[in-house]
């Protein structure tokens, strides 16, 4: 039987009743006379809902899950031969109810929820929340922890067998966004959410929902500003994962929240589309390794501030062509037509940052011209600055002359750099002769 036509469980399975049984179920438990109640502020009201014990096993998780938005589509990602609806098409399906257990348990560990429930003292306290047909609209994490707990050790964790549970009145999807956001906001959605999650979670709402950006601002209670760059660093850490061919795996970049900031934040400010092109190749070319340059938020804008040397540093390193084939890039220039006469080189460039061949060398030289701009603020107050810097270029040049004047040694840009070393000298015996 193909994947999307497999069958629903009977009831009693671990991962959700059938429809009818859930609904069946709920009738007769808020039947009951003097059932406890739980406020939520929900519609719009203040509403005193009856709680209700039900067998755990009854609930199914809800796929519109914000926090499981990125390991959603990593997962299809590392299992392509799974169906590509598994989190889109029909919640009721036993597979997808599977696989989301899964992940929702992976959340749970992440925040240490196994640890706390393994302790038999540390039981249910608050009801979750369930639509009227019975999907988790809050507590899904919680309810894959006992689910688990219970499937491994039934006798030490017993007291999960039934739940207490809320089940929401009638409502449309935007009013269960609308209450999603409000739980989220009311417990930080920053402590509580990977970035990358969040962001993913915005752009399934607009793309699947229809929920259009300025109603997410709202409801999320984000300024435009903020918002429009969460999408950006989202936007530039899916450029990044499929230039890696690592497509979807969010969890490569999931710690890299200050690194995507700050490469949003940089490249803004830079001029030309030329240039800021070559800063995101080289950006994305130290984020591969992150410890070649220390710190990746502090490294990301000293690379903007210093990209004009990096980029001399870089076209005389790699082996940059000045020519190259039509590849796409006139459709993003414009027609190929660059900033400036220096365009073809920086194009050039931003080829070979794009070769995994050569981003090796082009991390380390990136490192070295940071490294060397670094230093050269720090000396650049010493009243002994002028000396030590004459002395470092000697000690260079004197090397450059003992191991470097040979028949392999690449001998192209080597007549400009003398000629503006020698210009630099001049300046500085003008000076001497003036000072001194």
């Amino acid at each position: 039987m193909p994947d999307n036509a497999l069958p629903d469980t009977a009831k009693g399975s671990r991962f959700g009743w059938p429809r009818p049984a859930r609904l069946e179920e709920f009738k007769t438990r808020l039947e009951t006379k003097g059932l406890p109640t739980d406020r939520v502020v929900f519609q719009g009201l203040n509403q005193d809902l009856p709680i209700i014990r039900i067998p755990i096993d009854l609930p199914k998780y809800r796929m519109a899950n914000g926090r499981t938005a990125s390991l959603q589509v990593e997962h299809l990602a590392l299992n392509p031969d799974l169906r590509s609806d598994m989190f889109t098409g029909d919640p009721e399906m036993w597979d997808a109810q599977e696989v989301q257990h899964e992940l929702l348990l992976k959340l749970g560990r992440l925040s240490d929820l196994d640890g706390y429930f393994e302790d038999p003292a540390h039981q249910q306290v608050n009801p979750l929340l369930l639509d009227e047909n019975g999907f988790v609209v809050n507590g899904n994490r919680r309810l894959s922890m006992w689910r688990q707990l219970l499937h491994d050790e039934p006798e030490k964790y017993g007291h999960f067998e039934h739940i207490e549970v809320v089940v929401l009145p009638h409502a449309t999807e935007k009013d269960l966004n609308r209450l999603e956001a409000q739980l989220q906001i009311e417990k930080d959605i920053r402590a509580d959410y990977s970035w990358d999650a969040q962001a993913n979670m915005m752009v399934a709402k607009m793309e699947r929902d229809g929920i259009k950006a300025e109603e997410l601002c709202k409801l999320y209670r984000m300024k435009d500003a903020e918002f429009a760059q969460l999408l950006d660093m989202r936007t530039y850490a899916d450029e990044y994962l499929r230039s890696r061919d690592k497509a979807n795996m969010w969890s490569e970049v999931s710690g890299q929240e200050h690194t995507f900031q700050r490469l949003v934040q940089s490249r803004s400010r830079l001029s030309g589309v030329v240039r800021k092109e070559v800063f995101k190749e080289a950006a994305f070319a130290l984020i591969d390794e992150p410890t070649a340059v220390g710190r990746l938020y502090i490294a990301i804008p000293d690379l903007a501030a210093n990209l004009d040397k990096v980029v001399e540093r870089l076209a005389a390193e790699l082996e940059v062509e000045t020519t190259t084939p039509d590849d796409g890039l006139d459709d993003l220039f414009g027609a190929g037509k660059t900033d400036d006469d220096a365009g073809a080189r920086e194009t050039g460039l931003i080829n070979a940052l794009k070769d995994p061949e050569q981003r090796a060398l082009a991390r380390d030289t990136i490192a070295d011209v940071l490294e060397t701009e670094r230093q050269l603020k720090k000396d650049v107050k010493k009243a002994g600055y002028l000396l030590d810097q004459c002395a470092k270029a000697n000690s260079f040049l004197t090397v450059a002359a003992k191991d470097g004047l040979r028949p392999e040694s690449k001998l192209t840009g080597v007549s400009k750099q003398l000629d503006e070393i020698e210009a630099r000298v001049a300046t500085i015996r003008a000076y001497l002769a003036k000072h001194a």
